[in-house]
């Protein structure tokens, strides 16, 4: 193979003066609120402008993408959380903090120990609070042979930046080969999909269903009749979002399992079964009696059935070429994705290779905290060829544009690894550290191309471009591609599981009749 808040808020007013019955919570203050809150309970008003600054506030961290601000205000509002969920006029704000805090958390840590602490700051808060004002509804009884399936998910663009929507849709492609026509599942997406994944969608015959409307709790109102409508027996969430959590509170199916992607806590009282994608099993991840079992994700099956867009692949190729102020590059490094996930440790390897071919240039793409990159860049003789974008990168486009893709460390790279390989591109990497939630990762690596440090990182990347080895590497990263992209595995790991627990339901409900 040939290689080729309505502002900060500080200084104003928010607070309501505290009523006399408001005793037992005490007063607080924050810096990036500028103001001390009354002791509390707090009126509706009070709690309504207090979401919005933190919404203000919160939103501007996450676009910024330092880490110590979004840890502080992390904890800040975590604290502040419990304490706005009073009154069932507070469950659309109660959504958009759940959202916020979850996103301010994924920015900035993807160890284990820490992503759990979702579960008793924000999961099971809300779902208490739900359960106070939200009635649940009995399931559909079970007494089909086959059930019928719908996958709840924030899947809006297959060419979009969340990868979910590309897992998704490949599993249900799956299961496509293993069920009749009628008994395909279907698709309900709580944003509204984009035209090219209704296009894509009446292209291969999948089922989609549009659930966004003007708040959370209209689109799980919609979700709910949506399922009345199809009949759903199983209901299966691939992410635990504030509106997924929603919706499972109801229990509007026999059936709810999680399809986890990547942020697995998800301690919600009404969930079954958990399909673990990159997470190991662990008991502080759900409630108790959570069935869980592992069925490695992947996105290669939609992502190699998807056109190359061959003009937007020359036109980055020039960029790289003009921005780098190199013609003829020897070889083009690169990564793409969380650009949290770069550390000034990895740049400091991204230098050392390019001090050792001047000829070589490096491309890092992708949105959130970009400062170690920036710092290595301005600092380093080697950094006019070092090419930063700071926004979304389409895969499809910069995967045909590199030769090495340098995956991240100490947290690793996820479907940007397997995409890459589906075109071709060897993926230089290291094991994530214990703590890590991607421990399985490394079966989806070419196990030659792992580093087991720095020197050993640089090393492997200068030899995996040398033109007389790099063809080789590229046919095992086309190989593990391929072998990912095949989704009858998992698909039948998926609906084996499913058989399981559908034939205990309707045991279940033959001896309670």
């Amino acid at each position: 193979m040939d290689r080729d808040t309505h502002r900060n808020r500080a200084g104003t007013s928010i607070a309501e003066p505290g009523r006399a019955e408001d005793v037992g919570l005490p007063s607080v203050r924050f810096d990036w609120l500028g103001q001390a809150l009354p002791a509390g309970p707090w009126p509706s008003a009070l709690r309504a402008a207090l979401c919005d600054a933190m919404k203000a506030v919160g939103w501007r961290a996450v676009h910024a993408g330092e880490f110590a601000p979004l840890e502080s205000l992390y904890r800040d509002f975590a604290g502040l959380f419990p304490r706005l969920l009073v009154d069932r006029d507070d469950i659309d704000r109660a959504a958009d903090l759940y959202t916020l805090l979850h996103i301010m958390l994924w920015r900035r840590t993807q160890l284990l120990s820490e992503l759990t602490t979702f579960n008793g700051d924000v999961v099971r808060p809300f779902a208490a609070f739900l359960a106070r004002h939200v009635p649940q509804q009995p399931p559909r009884p079970a007494i089909r042979k086959i059930p019928r399936i719908a996958y709840l998910s924030e899947t809006s663009d297959l060419f979009g930046s969340n990868a979910v929507a590309r897992i998704t849709v490949s599993l249900m492609l799956g299961q496509h080969d293993l069920r009749e026509e009628a008994d395909r599942p279907i698709l309900y997406c709580i944003n509204r999909p984009a035209p090219s994944l209704w296009q894509f969608a009446a292209d291969v015959g999948l089922q989609l269903r549009d659930m966004a409307r003007e708040t959370p709790s209209r689109t799980v109102e919609a979700v709910i009749a949506q399922m009345a409508a199809d009949e759903i027996d199983i209901l299966i969430a691939d992410s635990n979002c504030a509106v997924a959590t929603m919706v499972m509170q109801r229990r509007p199916a026999a059936i709810q399992a999680f399809h986890e992607n990547g942020f697995a806590a998800w301690a919600i009282p009404e969930l079954d079964l958990a399909f673990l994608g990159i997470t190991r099993p662990s008991p502080d991840l759900f409630d108790e009696g959570v069935t869980m079992v592992q069925t490695p994700r992947n996105t290669a099956f939609v992502f190699q059935r998807i056109e190359r867009p061959e003009q937007s692949i020359a036109a980055v190729r020039a960029v790289l070429c003009t921005e780098s102020g190199v013609a003829e590059p020897s070889v083009v490094y690169g990564v793409y994705g969380r650009m949290a996930k770069i550390t000034a440790d990895y740049m400091a390897q991204v230098e050392t290779i390019l001090l050792r071919d001047p000829n070589a240039i490096f491309f890092a793409g992708g949105t959130g905290r970009i400062s170690p990159i920036m710092a290595c860049k301005q600092a380093s003789p080697a950094g006019d060829r070092m090419v930063i974008y700071n926004d979304f990168i389409d895969g499809h486009v910069i995967s045909e544009c590199i030769d090495v893709f340098l995956d991240s460390f100490p947290f690793p790279g996820g479907m940007s690894c397997i995409e890459v390989q589906a075109r071709g591109v060897p993926v230089v990497w290291m094991a994530p550290p214990p703590g890590s939630e991607q421990l399985i990762i490394g079966d989806q690596r070419d196990p030659n191309l792992k580093a087991r440090d720095g020197d050993h990182y640089v090393e492997l990347a200068r030899q995996v471009a040398d033109p007389a080895a790099w063809g080789a590497f590229a046919e095992t990263a086309i190989g593990i591609a391929r072998r990912f992209g095949d989704m009858g595995e998992q698909a039948a790991l998926v609906e084996g599981h499913l058989a399981d627990a559908w034939a205990r339901v309707r045991q279940d409900g033959r001896m309670a009749a």
